[in-house]
């Protein structure tokens, strides 16, 4: 039996990936998804017997049963919530979850907007410049003994602008909601508050999407 997991906090989605993906495989498979709260989750009756939907805090000790217990683990959409200070941590219980492969999935901000913007750019700009904390995942799965297996960039269809852009701006908030500083906060919310007016008038950003598999190293290698 294959063992599959998904780790993915993207907040308001389901687990397309595991609904999706569990349809193509034979129901011998194993799919667990994980979230650090279930209140996103959809109801069990919506997946098959061979699907499990749980709670977990990655930035927490791993689980003694999560231990090597995976074929596959698949991640995205996490740039939101991973810093450069807690990606090790991630990649590293990422890693112990792992007897075979990692995929990681992510918008790749920095391929539509510079890495620096001033106040007479759109609310867009300013605010992916503001939020720049743009990491490589490749260079980041080296550091966790993960042999990169493919790394590349793919521009997702048409149909996926508005619900990425709307989901983006759903993360965006969330992000916002921690600044602590007043000043900056306030900023923020009014850019925030732009860059929904400006979707409302059709403006939308066609990010490119960064895939990144690496495989667990073996001994020896």
């Amino acid at each position: 039996m294959e063992e599959w997991a998904e780790k993915k906090v993207e907040h308001g989605k389901k687990k397309i990936w595991i609904g999706e993906l569990s349809r193509e495989l034979p129901a011998s498979t194993q799919f667990d998804g994980f979230d650090i709260s279930d209140a996103q989750y959809p109801p069990a009756s919506w997946y098959g017997p061979n699907t499990t939907l749980s709670k977990l805090d990655i930035f927490k000790p791993l689980p003694e049963e999560l231990v090597g217990k995976y074929d596959i683990v698949h991640l995205r959409f996490f740039m939101t919530v991973a810093k450069d200070s807690n990606i090790g941590l991630v990649l590293s219980n990422l890693e112990k979850m792992l007897s075979g492969h990692l995929q990681w999935v992510e918008r790749d901000w920095l391929s539509k907007f510079p890495k620096t913007a001033c106040e007479t750019d759109d609310a867009h700009t300013q605010m992916t410049a503001f939020l720049h904390k743009w990491f490589n995942e490749a260079d980041h799965f080296a550091s966790a003994s993960l042999n990169v297996l493919a790394h590349q960039h793919e521009t997702p269809l048409p149909v996926y602008r508005k619900p990425y852009n709307e989901d983006n701006l759903i993360g965006t908030k969330a992000v916002g909601e921690k600044i602590t500083d007043p000043g900056q906060k306030e900023w923020f919310q009014g850019m925030l508050r732009q860059c929904v007016e400006e979707v409302a008038r059709g403006w939308w950003v066609d990010f490119e999407i960064v895939i990144v598999v690496g495989r667990k190293a073996m001994v020896g290698e």
